[in-house]
């Protein structure tokens, strides 16, 4: 399965959309899903329930309650909850799909991480919440319904299985097709920002009007996060990561806990450290051609010493 996804807010996004499809009917299997209405997702349903039952309880300060919902119910989830189904259901099928994402395209990118995040730290809160947040006879915070730590589950499977295929071009193609002048300009390089932390490049630009396409290079064949032994004897490993199009200049690369944290223009990404990374320390960073290598070395406080 590929899905082929029309992003960027364009008034020929919908035309784009339909030349993609027709380019693909002659040789796949590939359907453009309808728009859905009607009931709301049971994720945000789940969500928006237990929210509005604890912050009338709390009764926190506007500011507090507008960040909380920031973070785990952003206006975009249902949207990238039914996008996350679609692909699901896709990959079932074994079928290409084209879908015209009416989402904004840095949001894309980016909320889908966020929110798994925010909703798997609230997993193991709600299933010990009678130990962690209400114990017997303190509080009266009201006990949340079963049914909301399936859905926190699912919210965050949903969203961790977009964000990878966001990440990845064997899975999603991204048409870029976003309005002319400055905004299209904006969105364009929001949108590269993001994918460039991500390890990848948009698939093709669409420009309004419809004259020409402007189609991006395709990925190398080893894409995506590299682990190596070094063969010097010291013990090191060295960690690649594609950043097309990143200088040194411009990244921030910050180690926190399990994770590094990349940045760049006012943009992050957090990523995984492999399991045999997480007991060394970072020895040295560098970008050369679109590519983050980092050489890590065991930390003897936690390595088993011979």
């Amino acid at each position: 399965m590929r899905a082929h996804l029309v992003v960027g807010g364009g008034d020929h996004g919908p035309d784009v959309a339909s030349r993609v499809l027709a380019a693909l009917t002659p040789h796949h299997a590939v359907v453009r899903p309808a728009p859905q209405h009607g009931a709301p997702d049971p994720v945000v349903a789940a969500v928006e329930d237990l929210l509005d039952r604890l912050l009338t309880a709390l009764d926190l300060p506007s500011p507090v309650v507008a960040d909380l919902i920031a973070r785990i119910l952003p206006a975009e989830l249902p949207a990238l909850l039914r996008l996350a189904r679609q692909l699901e259901q896709a990959a079932a099928d074994d079928h290409e799909i084209v879908v015209e994402v009416d989402v904004e395209v840095a949001r894309l990118l980016d909320a889908p991480q966020r929110v798994a995040r925010a909703m798997s730290a609230f997993v193991p809160v709600i299933a010990r919440w009678e130990v962690l947040v209400a114990p017997d006879g303190i509080g009266t915070l009201p006990q949340p319904d079963a049914p909301v730590l399936a859905a926190l589950r699912e919210g965050a499977a949903l969203l961790d299985a977009l964000d990878t295929a966001l990440a990845d071009p064997a899975q999603t193609a991204l048409h870029l097709a976003a309005p002319a002048g400055p905004v299209g300009a904006a969105r364009r390089a929001d949108a590269e920002v993001f994918l460039a932390l991500m390890g990848r490049r948009l698939t093709a630009v669409h420009p309004p009007g419809g004259a020409g396409v402007e189609h991006l290079p395709d990925p190398a064949p080893d894409h995506g996060l590299r682990v190596e032994r070094l063969d010097d004897g010291s013990g090191a490993w060295r960690l690649v990561i594609d950043l097309p199009g990143v200088r040194a200049a411009d990244l921030d690369l910050v180690r926190h806990d399990d994770e590094l944290v990349l940045g760049c223009a006012g943009r992050s990404r957090r990523v995984l450290l492999p399991s045999v990374l997480r007991r060394c320390e970072i020895a040295r960073a560098g970008v050369a051609g679109g590519v983050l290598t980092v050489t890590m070395t065991p930390d003897e406080a936690v390595w088993p010493r011979g």
